[in-house]
Protein backbone atom coordinates (compact mmCIF):
# COMPACT_ATOMS: atom_id res chain seq x y z
CA UNK A 1 0.00 0.00 0.00
CA UNK A 2 1.42 3.43 -0.85
CA UNK A 3 0.63 6.45 1.67
CA UNK A 4 -0.11 10.00 0.51
CA UNK A 5 2.36 13.01 1.93
CA UNK A 6 0.34 14.99 4.59
CA UNK A 7 -2.59 15.69 4.77
CA UNK A 8 -3.71 12.22 4.49
CA UNK A 9 -7.13 11.69 3.37
CA UNK A 10 -9.36 9.30 6.22
CA UNK A 11 -9.38 5.94 5.05
CA UNK A 12 -11.51 4.77 7.75
CA UNK A 13 -13.17 5.09 11.18
CA UNK A 14 -11.21 3.09 13.34
CA UNK A 15 -12.47 4.09 16.75
CA UNK A 16 -15.75 5.14 18.11
CA UNK A 17 -15.65 6.44 21.25
CA UNK A 18 -18.85 6.14 23.18
CA UNK A 19 -18.93 7.81 26.15
CA UNK A 20 -16.30 9.66 27.97
CA UNK A 21 -17.67 8.69 31.68
CA UNK A 22 -15.80 5.91 32.93
CA UNK A 23 -16.22 3.59 36.49
CA UNK A 24 -12.34 3.82 37.94
CA UNK A 25 -10.32 6.97 38.23
CA UNK A 26 -6.53 5.79 37.84
CA UNK A 27 -3.56 8.29 37.81
CA UNK A 28 -2.22 7.31 34.28
CA UNK A 29 -5.31 8.21 32.39
CA UNK A 30 -6.35 11.96 31.40
CA UNK A 31 -9.73 11.27 33.88
CA UNK A 32 -7.01 11.83 36.94
CA UNK A 33 -7.30 14.24 38.47
CA UNK A 34 -10.20 15.41 35.90
CA UNK A 35 -10.73 15.09 32.31
CA UNK A 36 -10.41 17.89 30.17
CA UNK A 37 -13.29 17.32 27.82
CA UNK A 38 -17.21 16.96 29.31
CA UNK A 39 -17.84 13.64 30.70
CA UNK A 40 -21.06 12.65 28.11
CA UNK A 41 -23.15 10.03 26.36
CA UNK A 42 -22.45 9.96 22.60
CA UNK A 43 -25.86 11.79 21.38
CA UNK A 44 -27.65 9.27 19.03
CA UNK A 45 -27.77 11.43 16.25
CA UNK A 46 -23.87 11.69 16.32
CA UNK A 47 -24.34 8.17 16.31
CA UNK A 48 -26.15 7.53 13.07
CA UNK A 49 -23.95 9.91 11.56
CA UNK A 50 -20.98 8.27 12.50
CA UNK A 51 -22.31 4.87 11.07
CA UNK A 52 -22.92 6.68 8.05
CA UNK A 53 -19.57 7.89 7.76
CA UNK A 54 -18.34 4.28 8.48
CA UNK A 55 -20.37 3.09 5.92
CA UNK A 56 -18.71 4.96 3.25
CA UNK A 57 -15.15 4.00 3.92
CA UNK A 58 -17.08 0.42 3.81
CA UNK A 59 -18.84 1.01 0.15
CA UNK A 60 -15.41 2.59 -0.17
CA UNK A 61 -13.52 -0.80 0.13
CA UNK A 62 -11.31 0.92 3.01
CA UNK A 63 -12.74 0.62 6.14
CA UNK A 64 -11.43 -2.05 8.36
CA UNK A 65 -12.03 -3.15 11.93
CA UNK A 66 -14.49 -0.74 14.06
CA UNK A 67 -13.13 -0.26 17.79
CA UNK A 68 -15.67 0.60 19.94
CA UNK A 69 -13.80 2.50 22.70
CA UNK A 70 -12.14 5.72 23.76
CA UNK A 71 -11.01 7.45 26.87
CA UNK A 72 -14.21 6.25 28.76
CA UNK A 73 -16.01 2.73 29.30
CA UNK A 74 -18.65 2.02 26.58
CA UNK A 75 -20.17 -0.63 28.23
CA UNK A 76 -21.63 2.64 30.36
CA UNK A 77 -23.58 4.06 27.60
CA UNK A 78 -26.95 3.40 28.28
CA UNK A 79 -27.57 2.32 24.35
CA UNK A 80 -24.15 0.53 24.79
CA UNK A 81 -26.00 -3.11 23.17
CA UNK A 82 -27.86 -1.71 20.87
CA UNK A 83 -25.25 0.32 19.28
CA UNK A 84 -22.87 -2.59 19.08
CA UNK A 85 -25.37 -4.42 17.08
CA UNK A 86 -25.93 -1.54 14.69
CA UNK A 87 -21.96 -1.01 14.30
CA UNK A 88 -21.64 -4.59 13.39
CA UNK A 89 -24.63 -4.72 10.96
CA UNK A 90 -22.92 -1.64 9.42
CA UNK A 91 -19.54 -2.99 8.72
CA UNK A 92 -21.02 -6.30 7.79
CA UNK A 93 -19.71 -9.87 9.30
CA UNK A 94 -16.24 -10.16 8.10
CA UNK A 95 -14.60 -7.28 9.15
CA UNK A 96 -13.47 -6.94 13.06
CA UNK A 97 -15.94 -5.58 15.65
CA UNK A 98 -13.55 -4.48 19.05
CA UNK A 99 -14.45 -3.63 21.99
CA UNK A 100 -12.32 -2.72 24.66
CA UNK A 101 -13.19 -3.13 28.56
CA UNK A 102 -12.11 -2.73 32.04
CA UNK A 103 -14.30 -5.47 32.84
CA UNK A 104 -15.98 -4.42 35.66
CA UNK A 105 -19.23 -4.46 34.27
CA UNK A 106 -18.33 -7.55 31.42
CA UNK A 107 -20.13 -10.73 33.32
CA UNK A 108 -21.98 -13.30 31.83
CA UNK A 109 -25.07 -12.17 31.06
CA UNK A 110 -24.04 -8.77 28.96
CA UNK A 111 -21.41 -11.67 27.30
CA UNK A 112 -24.39 -13.48 26.60
CA UNK A 113 -25.82 -10.81 25.03
CA UNK A 114 -22.75 -9.75 22.72
CA UNK A 115 -22.00 -13.42 21.05
CA UNK A 116 -24.23 -13.56 18.84
CA UNK A 117 -22.79 -10.18 17.42
CA UNK A 118 -19.37 -12.42 17.33
CA UNK A 119 -16.92 -8.86 18.95
CA UNK A 120 -13.15 -9.36 19.57
CA UNK A 121 -13.28 -8.35 23.36
CA UNK A 122 -10.10 -7.11 25.45
CA UNK A 123 -9.89 -6.67 28.67
CA UNK A 124 -8.06 -4.20 30.30
CA UNK A 125 -6.01 -5.35 33.71
CA UNK A 126 -6.60 -2.24 35.68
CA UNK A 127 -8.17 -3.84 38.22
CA UNK A 128 -6.68 -7.49 37.63
CA UNK A 129 -9.04 -9.15 40.39
CA UNK A 130 -12.04 -7.82 38.40
CA UNK A 131 -10.78 -8.19 34.99
CA UNK A 132 -10.14 -12.45 35.78
CA UNK A 133 -13.77 -12.84 36.09
CA UNK A 134 -14.40 -10.89 32.73
CA UNK A 135 -12.24 -12.94 30.96
CA UNK A 136 -13.66 -16.35 32.46
CA UNK A 137 -16.99 -14.89 31.02
CA UNK A 138 -15.90 -13.65 27.84
CA UNK A 139 -13.99 -16.94 27.15
CA UNK A 140 -17.08 -18.95 28.08
CA UNK A 141 -19.27 -16.65 25.19
CA UNK A 142 -16.58 -17.10 22.92
CA UNK A 143 -15.79 -13.41 22.59
CA UNK A 144 -12.71 -13.04 24.44
CA UNK A 145 -9.68 -11.84 22.34
CA UNK A 146 -7.09 -11.13 24.66
CA UNK A 147 -5.65 -8.95 27.66
CA UNK A 148 -4.04 -5.02 27.31
CA UNK A 149 -1.76 -4.80 30.07
CA UNK A 150 -0.01 -1.56 28.29
CA UNK A 151 -1.06 0.67 30.43
CA UNK A 152 -0.08 -0.66 33.32
CA UNK A 153 3.67 -2.10 31.55
CA UNK A 154 4.17 0.87 28.87
CA UNK A 155 3.65 3.94 30.59
CA UNK A 156 3.05 6.42 28.61
CA UNK A 157 1.59 10.35 28.80
CA UNK A 158 -0.99 10.31 26.29
CA UNK A 159 0.45 12.57 23.73
CA UNK A 160 1.71 14.74 26.91
CA UNK A 161 -1.87 15.86 27.91
CA UNK A 162 -1.49 13.80 30.93
CA UNK A 163 1.07 15.72 33.00
CA UNK A 164 0.22 14.56 36.33
CA UNK A 165 2.11 11.23 37.31
CA UNK A 166 5.75 10.46 36.54
CA UNK A 167 5.85 6.86 34.65
CA UNK A 168 7.80 4.35 35.89
CA UNK A 169 8.47 2.60 32.21
CA UNK A 170 8.88 3.94 29.13
CA UNK A 171 6.43 3.04 26.51
CA UNK A 172 8.42 1.03 23.35
CA UNK A 173 8.91 3.60 20.47
CA UNK A 174 6.52 2.69 17.06
CA UNK A 175 5.35 4.27 14.76
CA UNK A 176 1.51 6.08 14.47
CA UNK A 177 -0.71 3.36 12.42
CA UNK A 178 -3.38 6.00 12.29
CA UNK A 179 -1.49 8.38 10.53
CA UNK A 180 0.43 5.92 8.56
CA UNK A 181 -3.07 4.25 7.87
CA UNK A 182 -5.64 6.75 7.36
CA UNK A 183 -7.19 5.56 10.62
CA UNK A 184 -9.54 8.59 12.06
CA UNK A 185 -11.34 8.63 15.36
CA UNK A 186 -14.78 10.16 16.17
CA UNK A 187 -15.02 11.55 20.14
CA UNK A 188 -18.22 11.27 22.30
CA UNK A 189 -19.74 15.05 20.72
CA UNK A 190 -19.06 13.71 16.78
CA UNK A 191 -15.60 15.38 16.29
CA UNK A 192 -13.00 13.65 14.10
CA UNK A 193 -9.62 13.83 15.35
CA UNK A 194 -6.30 12.49 14.06
CA UNK A 195 -5.26 10.95 17.54
CA UNK A 196 -6.34 7.75 19.79
CA UNK A 197 -4.55 9.94 22.96
CA UNK A 198 -6.29 12.94 22.03
CA UNK A 199 -7.92 13.91 25.69
CA UNK A 200 -8.69 16.89 25.24
CA UNK A 201 -9.75 17.00 21.54
CA UNK A 202 -6.66 19.31 20.27
CA UNK A 203 -5.93 17.46 17.22
CA UNK A 204 -9.61 17.67 15.88
CA UNK A 205 -9.97 17.47 12.06
CA UNK A 206 -13.50 17.43 11.31
CA UNK A 207 -17.08 16.34 12.13
CA UNK A 208 -18.55 13.22 11.45
CA UNK A 209 -21.44 15.37 9.56
CA UNK A 210 -18.85 17.09 7.37
CA UNK A 211 -18.21 15.86 3.63
CA UNK A 212 -15.88 12.49 4.10
CA UNK A 213 -12.89 13.88 1.16
CA UNK A 214 -12.45 17.15 3.80
CA UNK A 215 -11.34 14.86 6.40
CA UNK A 216 -7.63 14.64 6.43
CA UNK A 217 -5.04 13.32 8.99
CA UNK A 218 -1.96 15.09 9.68
CA UNK A 219 0.77 15.51 13.11
CA UNK A 220 -0.68 17.48 15.57
CA UNK A 221 0.07 19.31 18.39
CA UNK A 222 3.21 21.29 19.32
CA UNK A 223 6.69 20.51 21.37
CA UNK A 224 4.38 20.04 24.50
CA UNK A 225 1.91 18.08 23.43
CA UNK A 226 0.99 15.64 20.55
CA UNK A 227 2.60 13.96 17.57
CA UNK A 228 6.04 15.93 18.87
CA UNK A 229 5.59 14.36 22.86
CA UNK A 230 3.82 10.85 21.77
CA UNK A 231 5.78 7.65 22.41
CA UNK A 232 4.84 6.73 18.78
CA UNK A 233 6.65 8.75 15.72
CA UNK A 234 5.17 9.96 13.04
CA UNK A 235 5.52 7.88 9.87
Amino acid sequence: MSFAPYPRPVREIHQLELTTRCNLKCKYCPHWPELPRAKEDMAWDVFEASMALVAHYVAQGTQGELSLTGIGEAVLHPRFLEMAAISRQVIGPTRPLVITTNGLLFDDALCAALAPLRPSVFISLHRPERAALAVVAAKRHGIFAGTNEAFATSAFDWAGTQKNWTPMVSAPRIKCEYLRAGWGVVLVDGRVTTCCLDADGSGVIGHVDDAPESLRLKPWGDANKGCASCHMSVP
